[in-house]
């Protein structure tokens, strides 16, 4: 398996793999945009690596490199992750978060954010992060309003 920097060869399958996550997610009635998301793709801020497996794309990783919201300083965070069901618990996370922590360290970026917006497996999740070094410093939540 490769971890590669995507490019717009790949930006079709990369998109087909973006729907299946948000099929998965607690947003599934937001229905990805093709165009936001290539704008997203081509933004010189934002990174876009992907797990790659005999040919196909069987992962990503999206992140963007901004400030804090409250100060100048920089931060990366990612806008997407997602691994294709069937390939979890490969080596596929786990590289794709070594290859977006390097992007991070060779722009001379510190802190890195990762999220988790899916509901799927939370606790898993969680502990999966913490092994990597990182720790929970908040937490997602979301209520849908009813008109």
């Amino acid at each position: 398996m490769n971890i590669v920097r995507l490019e717009q060869d790949k930006y079709d399958e990369f998109f087909n793999i973006v729907i299946k996550m948000v099929e998965e997610a607690e947003f599934k009635d937001a229905s990805p945009s093709k165009d936001k998301i290539k704008k997203l793709f081509d933004a010189p801020s934002v990174v876009t690596f992907g797990a790659i497996k005999d040919d196909k794309l069987i992962g990503f990783i999206m992140a963007a490199q901004h400030e804090y919201f409250f100060s100048t300083k920089q931060k990366v965070s990612d806008l997407g992750f997602y691994v294709l069901p069937e390939y979890r618990g490969c080596s596929a996370a786990i590289k794709l978060i070594r290859k977006l922590e390097g992007w991070a360290k060779d722009i001379g970026i510190n802190d890195l954010s990762i999220s988790q917006t899916t509901a799927i497996n939370i606790d898993r999740t969680k502990q999966f992060y913490e092994r990597l070094g990182y720790q929970v410093v908040g937490f997602n939540t979301v209520k849908h309003l009813k008109e």
